[in-house]
């Protein structure tokens, strides 16, 4: 009886840890899922932009940071082109990694 009752007590330790693995897939796969909006709403931004354009800035999110690498003519598009994703609604803060071209 005292087999039993151990095995069943690991059995449903080891259930609870396949439902709480699956919460955590569950809850990455969201969190990638508004880090993929918040990438097409930050480059769609640039698209729309008046002024600038970006075609050789790349952008990349991870919770809700985003990354701006790539390349601009002048330092008013390097900041711009931050303005831009700081104002994307989500964005939690920006990395603007972005250099002059020379």
């Amino acid at each position: 009886m005292a087999v039993t009752t151990v095995g069943l007590l690991c059995l449903s330790a080891g259930m609870i840890g396949c439902k709480q693995e699956k919460e955590i897939v569950a809850r990455n796969d969201t969190e990638q899922q508004v880090d993929d909006a918040l990438t097409e709403q930050v480059k769609t931004a640039f698209g729309n932009s008046p002024s600038f354009k970006f075609p050789d800035v790349q952008v990349a999110v991870f919770k809700g940071k985003v990354q701006l690498n790539g390349f601009v003519s002048s330092e008013d598009q390097k900041r711009a082109a931050e303005s831009i994703a700081k104002s994307i609604s989500g964005v939690v803060e920006v990395e603007n990694n972005i250099s002059l071209k020379h």
